[in-house]
């Protein structure tokens, strides 16, 4: 028998040997990258808006809760308040959730693009999903992008690999009804669905019935709303209405175009490998329609152009349906090249990225929220920037940039009336303009975002305890052996000074604990005598240093 008739089997025994080997290696990375998600949900510092998802949760279980729009999430995630420790540890619990969302994004993707290629070359798409422009530090943020995403990729899997039938219609009316009322920028995702429909063009029956599926999504949507909203009463400005319009305005096309560029250009680098892919996968198409079809899967990244929230967390929300075209491109190109080169770069930009997100650790942010609740065992009223207290009550306005630059166009002071109202007792300078308002680096009183009044009456109500952390209350040097002070609120105030003092006319000297009111009050003591008091917390404060600064990791830039 000649040789070659056992050749041509050996041969093709060998490449199936490989194919399994290297399908194994694809899978186990990505095994690997859920892994450090996984350890992540610990680890990684808690970005600003994870604390504020979170105060939306403890504000609706204790009646506090005052904008409707956006906070349906609220109903599944009050278990959170059950979860001992602090709110990192409830964000940790939650952050598990959220990697289960973006697990049902990776396993929708990769049916829908079996569906289209072959196992393989999905396995590749989830890859380049999973490996692409922080998705590994975003992914399974506390946030509304990963349940959105989750749920909305789960609804295109249906209308794209079933028949639609009754039960299946009724997955994708629930689905998508559940991540309109989670983001409002589900609608982001509109072109993703009518291309659906363009591959599904040819089954008339489908189509209707997706159709039907997307009216009934908007029926469900409407209903669970206003049983939601009817339990809420919204603050000014903060009313559905106000809110879609407000959105509207500043979000698309308000702040310019390309407003994330920095952004873009940082996912770009790390999803070079997906993005060569992808281009490859529309251009080698097998057919326009289909060409058609993967281009409008990338029009939800394509919004970046005049999105002004492309933030960071955005791109895992946005870029899994343009995986599809990265499964396309892996099998035209397979063992080619540029096929080599961008697994390649997908698995470093893998492992670059969980190394930079493993290093933005959160043991400031546990230490400072161990301290406030060692401090106030009970909830206290407070100022911070965005909530990071979240089973207080916070006070005062959302200190995101956007939140910042509509109270600076108001251009009315508000601190005064907030405090004399409210009377919190504790703030956090966890933003830079609350900082630079308590510690200006001039004499004008000028300090970033705040304006002039703000910052000089926070000046006047709170003093440093340690870090971030600032009580109630006022320090005075005795000129002349007397000082006036007027407290922001009455309350039990502890007094801190070097010699024996005397306080309308009261004798009191350090440790002694006084209600006082916010009348004028006259210090009287030695001369040059430097005096505290702050506000009395029923925990002592620790002596172990926080730092002031640097508690928020920030988003990456370039």
């Amino acid at each position: 028998m000649h040789p070659s008739t056992h050749t041509a089997p050996s041969a093709l025994l060998q490449d199936a040997g490989r194919a399994d080997i290297f399908q194994t290696l694809i899978r186990f990375a990505i095994l690997c990258a859920f892994a450090a998600m996984a350890a992540m949900a610990w680890t990684r510092n808690v970005n600003w808006d994870e604390f504020y998802f979170l105060s939306h949760v403890h504000a609706h279980l204790n009646g506090h809760l005052d904008r409707p729009l956006q906070t349906v999430f609220v109903h599944a995630f009050g278990w959170l308040a059950a979860i001992p420790g602090t709110e990192i540890d409830q964000i940790t619990a939650a952050r598990l959730v959220m990697l289960a969302f973006f697990g049902g994004s990776c396993f929708a993707l990769h049916r829908i693009a079996a569906s289209l290629t072959d196992r393989a070359s999905a396995d590749i798409a989830v890859l380049a999903f999973v490996t692409s422009g922080f998705a590994i530090a975003h992914g399974g943020s506390f946030r509304a992008d990963p349940m959105a995403a989750g749920l909305l990729m789960g609804a295109l899997a249906f209308v794209m690999t079933t028949q639609m039938r009754l039960w299946q219609g009724l997955c994708v009316a629930i689905l998508c009804a559940f991540a309109l009322l989670v983001t409002v920028k589900s609608a982001l995702y509109f072109p993703v669905f009518i291309a659906a429909l363009v591959w599904r063009w040819e089954d008339w029956g489908v189509v209707l019935r997706s159709l039907a599926a997307a009216v009934l999504a908007l029926g469900i949507a409407g209903v669970l709303f206003y049983f939601h909203a009817a339990g809420i009463t919204p603050t000014e400005g903060a009313a559905a209405t106000e809110n879609l319009s407000e959105a509207a305005s500043v979000s698309l096309g308000g702040s310019g175009f390309l407003p994330r560029w920095p952004e873009l250009s940082l996912w770009l680098m790390f999803s070079a490998g997906a993005v060569a892919l992808a281009v490859a996968g529309i251009i080698f198409a097998p057919n326009k329609r289909l060409m058609v079809v993967l281009a409008l899967f990338a029009l939800p990244l394509l919004s970046v152009v005049i999105y002004r929230n492309a933030f960071p967390y955005f791109f895992p929300f946005a870029v899994p349906m343009l995986m599809v075209a990265v499964a396309f491109g892996a099998h035209a190109l397979r063992g080619g090249l540029i096929w080599k080169l961008s697994l390649m770069l997908m698995l470093a930009s893998g492992v670059i990225q969980t190394q930079r997100a493993l290093s933005e650790g959160n043991a400031a942010q546990r230490a400072t929220l161990a301290e406030v609740h060692h401090l106030f065992p009970a909830p206290a009223r407070y100022i911070d920037q965005n909530g990071m207290i979240s089973s207080f009550e916070r006070e005062g306005f959302f200190m995101s940039t956007w939140g910042i630059a509509t109270y600076r166009a108001a251009g009315v002071p508000v601190f005064a009336d907030l405090i004399d109202t409210t009377r919190p007792p504790l703030l956090l300078a966890n933003r830079a303009e609350l900082r630079n308002a308590l510690r200006p680096a001039g004499d004008d009183g000028q300090s970033l975002g705040l304006m002039p009044q703000d910052a000089q009456t926070l000046r006047d109500s709170y003093v440093h305890l340690n870090g971030v952390i600032w009580l109630a209350g006022q320090d005075v040097t005795l000129e002349n052996g007397v000082a006036e002070v007027r407290l922001p609120m009455p309350g039990a105030y502890r007094v801190e000074t070097g010699a024996a003092i005397a306080i309308n006319g009261r004798p009191a000297q350090k440790g002694d604990v006084l209600t006082l009111g916010q009348e004028t009050l006259e210090i009287t003591g030695p001369q040059g005598n430097k005096v505290r008091l702050i506000w009395n917390t029923a925990g002592r404060a620790s002596q172990t240093p926080l730092p002031e600064t640097g508690l928020y990791a920030g988003f990456w830039r370039l």
